[in-house]
């Protein structure tokens, strides 16, 4: 038999903290228990997914902490301080790119050229008025 992480005796005092009146049925405790083994089963495995993908021989929290924030959207109380950053989708040289992009619209403007749908707008004028 294997053994469980949580025991029924335990869960039964986490409903007694908030709803001292109420016993849960057995069937109940049995599927919370279960859900709850399960939930942990994933994120362990999971978390050391991250870690290995990491090349690391250590589970660390940042590995259980990326997991519950990506998939759960969960935050560890405590940990704070070192949240799991967001990968922008973008690799440096498209943003390299587009700041070169960018530069180059400004420098236009300053000079007074038209912007490029003026550009597109007006010639589309000229196109209709020339008919």
């Amino acid at each position: 038999m294997s053994s469980r992480i949580f025991e029924p005796r335990r869960l039964q005092e986490l409903v007694d903290r908030y709803h001292p009146d109420e016993k849960l049925e057995p069937a109940v405790e049995m599927l919370l228990l279960e859900i709850a083994e399960e939930f942990i089963d994933e994120v362990a495995r999971r978390s050391c997914e991250l870690a290995k993908h990491r090349r690391s021989k250590k589970l660390d929290i940042q590995d259980v902490q990326l997991h519950l924030e990506k998939t759960w959207n969960m935050k560890i109380p405590g940990f704070n301080g070192s949240t799991v950053r967001r990968r922008h989708h973008l690799l440096d040289t498209t943003r390299k790119r587009l700041n070169v992009l960018k530069k180059d619209k400004d420098r236009s403007r300053k000079r007074g050229r038209p912007k490029t749908d003026e550009k597109a707008t007006s010639s589309a004028a000229d196109a209709k008025s020339s008919r």
